[in-house]
């Protein structure tokens, strides 16, 4: 699948397609994110790269230019007036789409696809070869802002014909919902941004999965964390099965870590295109999905990347049914750890005799104790209150607002890359997932209501009130000993501002070295200071509480990081999170998306609002 493509004088610039191996990773406003890193991988790294090509920017814009859509789109883009009505949006941007899928495909890049894609088909040896057509938008993989995921993309497309039309639809997803609105929030101006798309050799994955340059449960850079289930890869990031997981030493190359998980079900490809799920054949079910060569085959290629790239690297592969042979799908920067260094975690001693309950994957690394909330149904997340473990199945998008409430987070399925997962990491809420593949699922044997411990940490669930082993502290010496050393921080040119949300933690972290509060969003104060919707207080005839609360839980960041500055940013009175509020069922209707709906300035001028506060 990987070859040479012949070479043109012709500047990149002004192609209409690229072949894998004439992109490096410098083309991202040629090529976008996805197509430039997996030129990258081609053109300068040794790792198996299904090989394809990759439509151009000034493809994109030819298109554009040729059916004289430029001033259609600004026009049709001008009708979106409030980004938060989620009716306008969804009918500004199909608009877009229905502007660009009707046009046709102008004649020399029509021309262009359909000869690269022949030219691909005798290089691998194949007529009509199965490809993926996958979306990649020239403003992705910035540092600032990450478009992955925004637009589409489609699976196992043979023929010319249907591979031109998955192009032009690759085009007009641009304008799905999410991509215009993640847009609009990130400052991005809508009709500068260019689609590529990359007709990439189709893999017929027996598996697949996720593999990182890095165990991003804990941080640990000495060790890969690889993710496998058996068919295609989208059932592990969806947290729909629970995949296995393998832990690799970088120094040794031994499997420190080999966890078998039960896999059900699986999706697969059809011969017509489609996907479907399929059962996994009961002498698999409970197999490891990969064999011990093939796990420190794909550790090698983790090394080689990580190598490359200079960062710790996230990466999809699959394993092709046909051959066995094992290919890199994708290659991106890893976001979490390479951010931040987590602190080395105290050990995995606890003190007293609790059962254990359940054992899961260690996802997002704490121990906490709280009273367990088991939500079956997503129809019942609204009942979840601030300050409980969150037991459940699998979370979602939606769930969001709930899990930041969330002490901490047990769920049935899933894997170190689930939902759940990621969401847990970056809030830095304590995660055990994928319960059900070490036993009983959490779910089945966790009472609602009743005090559980959560060692995150370990992966483990215990009954009741654990005293965790404290973490054993340096103690400086003060007479006889070494010399005490204080804690230094490098003087900066910039101001070093935090964000907070909960007032309560004003104090706790006052001592870190920043110049003030730079965002403090007074939502917070209300769903984990006040808890009582404001027009709820209004109704019952207590509007001075609305104002005292207020002041108090603002005097106390205030107090806390005195002198230094505080930045108060008002309420835009998101429904999911101001329904759980005392009385807010009254006033907060159910909103189909947590992001868009009544909500922010949008209140500000609706005349309900404005004769309340009469």
């Amino acid at each position: 699948m990987k070859t040479k493509a012949k070479r043109k004088t012709i500047k990149k610039e002004d192609a209409l397609l690229l072949w894998f191996d004439e992109i490096e990773r410098d083309d991202v406003a040629i090529v976008g994110g996805k197509s430039s890193s997996l030129g990258e991988m081609t053109s300068k790294t040794d790792v198996p790269v299904p090989y394809g090509f990759a439509t151009t920017a000034k493809a994109y814009r030819l298109f554009i230019e040729q059916n004289g859509l430029h001033q259609r789109m600004k026009d049709t883009m001008a009708e979106l007036t409030d980004i938060e009505d989620s009716e306008q949006l969804s009918k500004v941007c199909s608009q877009l789409r229905k502007l660009i899928v009707e046009e046709d495909m102008p004649e020399e890049l029509e021309k262009a696809i359909t000869e690269a894609y022949e030219e691909l088909g005798r290089k691998v040896g194949e007529k009509n070869p199965a490809v993926a057509v996958r979306s990649s938008a020239t403003a992705e993989d910035l540092p600032d802002a990450s478009f992955a995921g925004q637009q589409d993309s489609y699976l196992n497309i043979s023929g010319a014909k249907k591979v031109v039309q998955k192009v032009k639809e690759c085009y007009a997803s641009c304008f799905t919902d999410r991509a215009v609105y993640y847009r609009e929030k990130q400052g991005y101006k809508h009709l500068d941004v260019a689609l590529s798309a990359a007709v990439q050799m189709m893999v017929f994955s027996a598996a697949s999965g996720v593999m990182f340059s890095l165990n991003v449960t804990n941080g640990d850079d000495n060790e890969i964390f690889i993710e496998a289930a058996y068919g295609l890869g989208e059932y592990v990031v969806q947290g729909t099965v629970t995949p296995d997981n393998y832990q690799v030493n970088k120094k040794t190359g031994n499997i420190d870590v080999c966890g078998v998980c039960s896999q059900e079900i699986m999706l697969v490809r059809k011969k017509d295109g489609e996907c479907e799920e399929q059962p996994v054949p009961m002498d698999k079910r409970f197999a490891q999905v990969l064999t011990d060569a093939q796990i420190k085959e794909l550790a090698g290629y983790a090394l080689k990347i990580e190598k490359h790239y200079g960062i710790y690297m996230d990466m999809e592969w699959a394993v092709d049914e046909r051959d066995g042979r094992i290919w890199l799908l994708q290659a991106r920067p890893e976001t979490v750890w390479s951010k931040r260094k987590k602190e080395a975690e105290a050990g995995a001693a606890v003190t007293g005799d609790n059962k254990v309950i359940v054992k899961g994957l260690s996802a997002s690394p704490g121990r906490v104790t709280g009273k367990a909330h088991v939500i079956k149904n997503v129809k019942d997340i609204g009942e979840f209150k601030d300050g409980e473990i969150l037991v459940t199945e699998m979370t979602a998008p939606d769930w969001v607002p709930a899990m930041k409430k969330a002490k901490a987070i047990v769920t049935n399925s899933g894997g170190i890359t689930c939902h759940a997962s990621i969401v847990s990491r970056e809030l830095g809420i304590p995660c055990v997932v994928g319960t059900k593949s070490k036993g009983p699922a959490a779910t089945d044997v966790i009472q609602d209501g009743c005090i559980i411990s959560v060692d995150a940490t370990n992966g483990v669930v215990y009954e009741g009130i654990v005293r965790f082993a404290a973490r054993k502290e340096a103690t400086p010496s003060v007479a006889g000993g070494g010399p005490v050393v204080a804690e230094t921080f490098p003087v900066t040119g910039t101001k070093i501002y935090m964000n907070l949300g909960d007032p309560s933690l004003a104090e706790k972290y006052s001592s870190l070295p920043c110049d003030g509060i730079g965002l403090m969003r007074e939502e917070f104060i209300w769903t984990t200071y006040i808890h009582e919707h404001p027009l709820y207080l209004l109704k019952i005839g207590q509007p001075e509480k609305v104002v005292n609360q207020l002041a108090q839980g603002l005097r106390q960041v205030c107090q806390a990081m005195a002198p230094r500055p505080v930045t108060l940013r008002f309420s835009d009175f998101k429904s999911s999170e101001y329904r759980d509020l005392k009385g807010g069922d009254e006033f907060e209707p159910l909103e189909s998306s947590a992001l868009l709906g009544w909500r922010g300035a949008s209140r500000y001028y609706d005349p309900k609002q404005i004769e309340a506060l009469k």
